[in-house]
């Protein structure tokens, strides 16, 4: 199993993955040690837009028995920044993940040859005790 422990690990665990010119929304189940127990596509939106439910997100990790999980998308414009609805969505990913018990370690959006991690960029508080 591939360990991933910092966001540059991550990134470059999801870019081989999100090169599509469509937006992407990627999750990967981790272990307690940050192994992957299994990763996925489970939307595809537009150029510029990918709608998603956290349920289905929750869904794949307890299915896989998660003790955390990351997520990712792709920005087929090319940057990495992160909009609004980026924000706020992974503002509802961490509460949820807050009630459920199942740590969201980190959201990766990739964009062309960069990424931004909430992480990396203090605008995603640890839920690890």
């Amino acid at each position: 199993m591939i360990s991933l422990t910092t966001p540059q690990q991550a990134y470059q665990y999801f870019k081989t993955r999100l090169k599509s010119d469509i937006e992407e929304f990627w999750i990967a189940a981790m272990t307690c040690d940050k192994k992957v127990i299994a990763s996925q596509c489970l939307f595809r939106g537009t150029v510029d837009h990918c709608l998603f439910h956290p349920r289905d997100v929750f869904r794949f990790a307890i299915r896989h028995n998660a003790s955390s999980f990351l997520v990712a998308h792709n920005h087929p414009s090319g940057s990495p920044l992160p909009s609004s609805e980026d924000r706020a969505i992974t503002h509802r990913l961490l509460s949820a993940s807050m009630i459920i018990e199942i740590p969201l370690l980190d959201h990766i959006i990739i964009g062309h040859r960069a990424y931004y991690s909430f992480v990396e960029n203090g605008s995603l508080q640890s839920t690890e005790p």
